[in-house]
């Protein structure tokens, strides 16, 4: 069965009310045109909804599709599925996994199908209203410190010392390697020599591994975390160090206009030190630990933006005209970034 072009909605629509109907017992029907969301790094989502008599409730409302992007990604999506319901069945909200189709279906790539949420992004509520920023800052705060305060008993994720260190080293190695980055290169060996107790000591929690702005959605008083593709055991640092790089220095990517990146440009190292106020107003951190840990995703994100600029990688949306908007000199701010959190 020939794989359908990812990017393509409408294929990628068909595909999965075609994997439906043999799945779940009856005729199913796309009953809107999908469409292409944004917010994929390297994966491609599309808004899908079907119809058909026999479709569990569940189906029947508004559904995200997650496409990744090659074959060898089968195990991530199931491990990321059972994640999420580990998590929701300890009474932390995400969206749930309906379906993980493999790339032997109809799609050809690794498929999730999940529920819509309603709301937008907390980043949406913070650019909104501006004046309740601090509010919505502390709510992540809380999110945050829930997440880390879970028991740990039947985590389904990596739980092996060190694991969220692999995971966040994983893409430099790779993008050292294929490209030959020199600077990259160096800091890569550099964060190599730290001493594995500066980053893991301690006891370990449950971490996102990507914990922003981007990835809770809010609705009133309701919330979810989206993308759990990095979560892992590891130290509480090493989740508020990404989150803070990411409000201190990466928000402005975000922004859905000139003047809207301006202002987070302005307000991203408020947000960082309100963020870090918000959380150790309960759970203090070890200072020398999160600069470590600034460390490694600063590394992780300097390597993500030579990718953008290299061509991205085969088979993944992560250059799809993503490059303009991330600026190449992001990749300067960030090994600034790095060279400072080694030195302090």
């Amino acid at each position: 069965m020939a794989a359908v072009d990812p990017s393509d909605a409408a294929a990628v629509g068909q595909a999965v009310a075609t994997w439906a109907a043999a799945h779940l017992g009856g005729p199913v029907a796309v009953a809107e045109p999908p469409a292409p969301l944004s917010g994929g790094f390297d994966s491609h989502l599309h808004s899908l909804r079907l119809a058909g008599e026999r479709l569990p409730p569940d189906w029947r409302g508004p559904l995200v599709v997650r496409v990744l992007p090659t074959p060898d990604r089968q195990a991530q999506a199931e491990q990321e599925a059972a994640v999420q319901a580990w998590a929701s069945a300890r009474g932390y909200a995400t969206p749930t996994v309906l379906a993980v189709i493999g790339p032997d279906g109809p799609v050809g790539r690794p498929t999730q199908v999940m529920q819509r949420l309603p709301g937008g992004t907390l980043l949406q509520a913070v650019t909104a209203r501006p004046w309740q920023a601090r509010r919505q800052l502390r709510r992540l705060a809380v999110l945050a410190r829930r997440l880390h305060s879970l028991p740990v008993d039947g985590w389904p994720g990596p739980a092996e010392p060190g694991a969220l260190v692999s995971q966040r080293l994983h893409l430099p190695r790779t993008v050292a390697d294929r490209t030959g980055d020199l600077g990259l290169t160096a800091a890569l060996a550099r964060v190599d020599a730290l001493d594995p107790v500066e980053l893991v000591g301690g006891p370990a929690v449950v971490c996102h591994g990507d914990f922003h702005p981007l990835n809770v959605m809010v609705d009133g008083d309701r919330e979810w975390v989206l993308d759990w593709t990095d979560a892992a055991l590891g130290p509480p640092e090493g989740d508020v160090a990404r989150t803070l790089l990411l409000l201190g220095v990466v928000a402005p990517i975000a922004a859905s206009s000139a003047v809207e990146r301006l202002a987070l440009r302005a307000a991203g190292p408020w947000m960082a030190r309100a963020y870090r106020r918000a959380y150790e107003a309960r759970t203090p951190l070890d200072p020398g630990r999160l600069r470590r840990w600034e460390a490694l995703h600063a590394l992780h994100g300097w390597a993500q933006v030579v990718m953008l600029h290299d061509g991205g990688f085969a088979g993944s949306s992560s250059a799809d005209g993503r490059e303009d908007a991330v600026p190449l000199a992001l990749a300067e701010v960030l090994q600034a970034r790095v060279e400072a959190a080694l030195a302090g």
